[in-house]
């Protein structure tokens, strides 16, 4: 009985260690595939980050390039606008 249970194992061994290599595989390729998720869900972090901090400098350039806020930059540099027409040369 006991030599015919050592003749199974040893006859079904090469089968065990294939499942076994397939099951290592797998857990590699799911520890894989979730490390890949990791660094996608950072890479759309710093994507959101970075579109946030345009979208915020942006708006600051368009707010200190209206006229208003132009008009104080020159009163706090000591400037006065030119409120004259231009004057158009034409020639002969």
């Amino acid at each position: 009985m006991r030599n015919e249970l050592t003749n199974w194992i040893f006859k079904n061994l090469s089968f065990v260690f294939f499942l076994s290599a397939l099951g290592l595989v797998y857990i590699f390729n799911a520890h894989k595939a979730e490390k890949k998720l990791r660094e996608i869900q950072t890479l759309k972090q710093e994507v959101s980050d970075s579109k946030n901090h345009y979208h915020k400098i942006k708006s600051e350039i368009m707010y200190e390039s209206t006229e208003s806020q132009l008009a104080k930059e020159l009163i706090d540099k000591d400037l006065k606008s030119n409120d004259d027409v231009p004057v158009v040369i034409k020639q002969g």
